[in-house]
């Protein structure tokens, strides 16, 4: 009689198992989806949750505030916006004209400097157009 209860012991914990990863999944989908968690949409989103809406830097959210000189891959971790490349090697210069230098880390630019065209760091990255070089 055991082995008869045996294949229904199985498919019954077999069943909640899946039920518990199906619900984990869903709600993980819910919770991201809450507008908490993507500040960035709009100026309202952003403010609710502290951050400062730029409309500079073509209305992005600013979440993160390292300060003048922090270390940063992209100017939306700074408080200016800007996070300024490194000094480049000769090597790196003449990489960067056959296309954009990857993996760069820059320091966030002070806010009272950023007039103009600034050369930048953005995700990481620089080409010649963060750099000001070409249009």
């Amino acid at each position: 009689m055991e082995k008869q209860n045996r294949p229904k012991t199985l498919m019954l914990i077999f069943i909640i198992i899946a039920s518990i990863v199906v619900l984990g999944i869903g709600l993980g989908l819910l919770y991201s989806s809450l507008p908490q968690h993507h500040p960035q949409k709009n100026k309202q989103s952003c403010e609710s949750v502290g951050g400062d809406w730029s409309y500079e830097q073509e209305g992005i959210c600013l979440l993160s505030y390292k300060e003048t000189d922090e270390i940063c891959t992209d100017g939306g971790q700074c408080k200016s916006g800007v996070c300024f490349p490194p000094q480049l090697t000769k090597k790196q210069k003449d990489d960067l004209n056959a296309g954009p230098l990857k993996n760069i880390v820059g320091t966030c630019y002070p806010d009272a400097l950023v007039k103009g065209c600034v050369k930048q760091v953005i995700r990481g990255t620089i080409s010649n157009q963060s750099m000001c070089l070409k249009d």
